[in-house]
């Protein structure tokens, strides 16, 4: 087959059909995976990038992304499709609610019903304000019509005008005066007063989860539910399982790691010096390497680190039976009772992590010592 024709061929239906639905199936990205962007504007001069402050920086593939005010609490929130999640993304304004505002809907007449071009201007003690009916934007989506106009602290703005389009520069403009914050006005081209005002109802959008929240999100159990009972096996070889290591008054720290997990390289020497307070507290420390096809590193890994708690291994099925989809964090740690449900969840390594298990094992030291008397 000559070049041309495998090329012809590459960029058929049938092609189209085989592989790109496959790119969809698999989750790969699009965009490699590049963060979506929001750009704050300064005072007209310049944009400065608030995307990870923001929140908004999902690495997932937005096609389309929608601005409307969903509260009615007078700031813009936005909607974005993914690409390959089921579930979408909204992300909830939580700066300048407390403000004034107004709100302006366009109702055009010779123009067209829905005013595009239309100019709306507001006067405030700040400055005048300016905003554009537009058609939309960004791809196959559709913002909120109505625009919206902060007033800081202003009790009412100056006047509001509307210049209609088509209608040219000393075109035909409405002009409404001393408009009290918090309005909502349908203005309707060609008609002057009376303005419709619209009684809009405020409510609060659903809370976005707390880190804990999302965290147990990622796995397929909740806090207080049994940790599943894995199949181990000891560096020797020797087959049990979890509950085996769970023990009638004693806690169980269950720390998931890898040999290629950089982070664990620093929590293991930290869980190995804090082993003696982990015994104090009647907490056992078992590590859990997810290692596979790389377990015959594991004793050098253990050996450089120095490490001598106990360690296990265990089978591929262990990570579809913790995590609820295909994204594996580690290290991970799981505080597990005595009957091995689960008290308590610590995601990757950081100073606040190890500041979190280090109070834990304080305050269960505090509780061993307060029960030693009542067991002699």
């Amino acid at each position: 087959m000559a070049a041309s024709e495998k090329v012809e061929k590459a960029g058929n239906d049938q092609y189209q059909g085989n592989h790109m639905s496959q790119i969809f199936q698999q989750g790969f990205s699009f965009s490699g995976f590049e963060r979506d962007y929001l750009g704050l504007n300064v005072r007209g001069e310049k944009y400065i990038d608030i995307s990870g402050i923001s929140g908004v920086d999902s690495l997932s593939d937005g096609r389309g992304a929608v601005f409307a005010d969903f509260d009615n609490d007078g700031d813009t929130d936005i909607f974005l499709t993914t690409l390959q999640r089921e579930a979408h993304y909204l992300f909830r304004n939580n700066v300048g609610q407390k403000n004034n505002f107004i709100r302006v809907t366009l109702e055009g007449t010779k123009s067209g019903r829905d005013a595009f071009g239309a100019v709306v201007r507001v006067k405030t003690s700040a400055g005048i304000l300016t905003k554009v009916k537009s058609g939309g934007s960004g791809f196959l989506s559709q913002s909120d019509p109505r625009l919206v106009f902060g007033l800081g602290k202003d009790e009412t703005a100056e006047w509001v005008t509307v210049t209609w389009p088509g209608s040219g520069p000393g075109g035909k403009t409405q002009t409404l005066t001393k408009v009290a914050a918090g309005s909502s006005l349908i203005l309707t081209e060609g008609k002057d007063a009376p303005w419709m005002m619209v009684k809009e109802k405020r409510f609060q959008l659903v809370d976005p989860l707390t880190g804990e929240e999302m965290l147990y999100a990622k796995l397929r159990f909740r806090k207080g539910e049994a940790f599943p009972d894995l199949k181990l096996e000891t560096l020797d070889q020797k087959s049990l399982k979890l509950k085996d290591l769970v023990r009638p008054g004693r806690r169980s720290f269950v720390n998931l790691w890898a040999t290629y997990c950089i982070p664990c390289r620093e929590e293991m020497p930290e869980l190995e010096h804090l082993r003696p307070q982990f015994e104090a507290a009647k907490i056992d420390l078992v590590g859990i390497s997810i290692d596979l096809e790389t377990r015959d590193r594991i004793p050098q890994f253990l050996k450089e680190l120095g490490v001598t708690y106990s360690i296990y291994t265990t089978e591929e099925t262990t990570l579809e039976k913790i995590f609820s989809g295909d994204e594996v964090n580690i290290p991970m740690s799981f505080l597990l009772d005595e009957h091995g449900n689960v008290l308590n969840v610590f995601s990757g390594w950081s100073r606040e992590s190890r500041e979190q298990i280090q109070k834990l094992v304080e305050a269960e030291i505090e509780v061993a010592a307060t029960e030693q008397p009542a067991a002699q």
